[in-house]
């Protein structure tokens, strides 16, 4: 994040070439808003596009802290829960492809009576979240999420 802000911080010093006054930081902080809130909304609309194209039930964008960035779930799921609970799933996989030596972890399939949840990292920051009904064809679905999860990482590494 902090490399996000330097970035923002020198856009906004070219920005400010020839101008008379000090950086305000305030500015700077306005930009990286505005950044940010631009980014949330082509996530958004990725999310709104995997929503129309595979049969889910919703999809979000964490982080892998445990905070969600973008959500697309049905009315009366807790994203704050689940954002936390995404995030510590992911943790402990990642420990155990790491005890394993597996490499790297790239995504998790939770499956229950109702439904399947896939988790896919989006970069080392964020993760997607998909969940789907239990009669749903997970390969095509989890063949659209992956296709998302290509696409938000390169509007994440455009922005951030």
């Amino acid at each position: 994040m902090l490399r996000s802000f330097i970035k923002v911080l020198r856009e906004f010093q070219k920005d400010s070439v020839g101008k008379m006054g000090p950086i305000s930081l305030k500015g700077v902080y306005d930009l990286a808003d505005q950044k940010v809130m631009k980014l949330q909304q082509s996530i958004s609309d990725l999310l709104k596009d995997l929503s129309n194209t595979s049969p889910i039930l919703g999809a979000a964008v964490f982080s892998i802290e445990g905070l969600p960035f973008v959500s697309r779930f049905h009315g009366g799921t807790e994203e704050v829960s689940v954002a936390a609970i995404v995030a510590a799933i992911y943790a402990a996989g990642d420990q155990t492809v790491k005890e394993l030596r597996q490499g790297e972890l790239k995504s998790i399939i939770i499956e229950g009576d109702l439904g399947t949840t896939l988790v896919i990292s989006i970069s080392g920051d964020y993760l997607l979240t998909v969940t789907a009904p239990e009669n749903a064809k997970i390969g095509l679905i989890f063949n659209d999420a992956k296709k998302t999860a290509r696409e938000a990482r390169r509007l994440l590494h455009q922005v951030l």
